[in-house]
């Protein structure tokens, strides 16, 4: 984490998701878990595959939603297979 605002979010909104939006857009892809309901990973998620970045999703078994799994290039209830999804994305063809 580059940046942690646990504990102190109020007041700092503005800089958290243009922090998160400039990470996001410097990445190939993302990782994103939705092993636990989250808005700002929904968020993330959708803005991700909105401008056209691979979203690997990882559940940790919990039930993809459907808007989890519009977004996602891969679904995996296994970490380590989410991880091995994004790393096929990541070599070359």
């Amino acid at each position: 984490m580059r940046r942690d605002f646990r504990g102190r979010t109020e007041g700092n909104e503005r800089e958290i998701v243009e922090g998160d939006l400039a990470d996001i857009d410097s990445c190939a892809a993302v990782l994103a878990s939705f092993a636990e309901p989250d808005e700002g990973t929904a968020m993330e998620a959708w803005y991700a595959h909105s401008t056209g970045i691979p979203v690997v999703v990882w559940t940790d078994g919990a039930w993809a939603h459907p808007w989890t799994v519009y977004v996602a290039a891969s679904v995996h209830a296994r970490l380590e297979d989410a991880v091995a999804a994004l790393d096929g994305l990541m070599r070359p063809a």
